[in-house]
């Protein structure tokens, strides 16, 4: 296989797994606003809950931007 399809492939995956962080992300958020609404009791509140979405937001985004990263240097290589 060449160097070229390679990298094609590499960039589909790439391109994939981004959708899905960008659907993973969006769910976190919308987890977040819901259990944060300012309308609640505050004994209603899960902080446990909240504590593990933002713990996963901040990894998915940090995943995220190393996908981005990624991807910019494949399409360079590509010359796209």
């Amino acid at each position: 296989m060449s160097e070229r399809l390679k990298f094609m492939g590499r960039r589909q995956e790439l391109e994939i797994e981004k959708k899905q962080l960008e659907i993973r992300i969006q769910g976190l958020i919308n987890n977040l606003r819901d259990a944060l609404d300012p309308l609640a009791p505050v004994e209603d509140l899960q902080p446990a809950a909240i504590a593990g979405w933002s713990a996963e937001l901040g990894t998915a985004r940090e995943r995220y931007r190393d996908v981005i990263a990624d991807l910019k240097k494949i399409e360079g290589i590509l010359g796209k």
